[in-house]
């Protein structure tokens, strides 16, 4: 039996779905200020700071195909962001954010939080309750 849908959730969906579409569009904005691509900003964040992920774990990362990763990371190299390199497995390669590319992280971080527009008009107070709200959704896997 299917749980019937009430109102409020129908609502949330709608709001979510408007707000996703206004920080998509942000996010695209601000990744093309640093001349980069939406999957190869997307790469960047998901880089592990400590390690070298493999190609197959940020893939995982990404939610994205092994080959679209490795034209992102190859673009990424070009640029001196991120190098590649061979583990133990030679059929296994890795890939680790420079110091150049962990600058670029920071500072597409920063620039993205300036003008997000989920916090534009939102008190600090409003800010701590939407953070733990995500917090709590994000912590639901499928």
């Amino acid at each position: 039996m299917v749980p019937e849908v009430d109102e409020v959730a129908r609502e949330i969906v709608t709001l979510m779905d408007e707000v996703v579409g206004r920080v998509w569009a942000q996010f695209q904005a601000r990744v093309a200020e640093f001349s980069l691509s939406g999957p190869e900003a997307k790469a960047l964040q998901m880089l592990d700071l400590e390690r070298a992920l493999s190609m197959r774990e940020l893939s995982n990362r990404l939610h994205a195909n092994p080959s679209n990763v490795t034209v992102a990371i190859a673009r990424l190299e070009g640029r001196r962001l991120v190098h590649r390199q061979d583990g133990e497995d030679r059929r296994v390669r890795s890939v680790q954010l420079t110091e150049a590319g962990v600058e670029l992280r920071q500072r597409l971080a920063d620039r993205l939080a300036r003008d997000h527009p989920a916090l534009k008009g939102l008190s600090p107070a409003e800010r701590l309750a939407l953070r733990d709200l995500l917090r709590t959704i994000s912590r639901q896997r499928e």
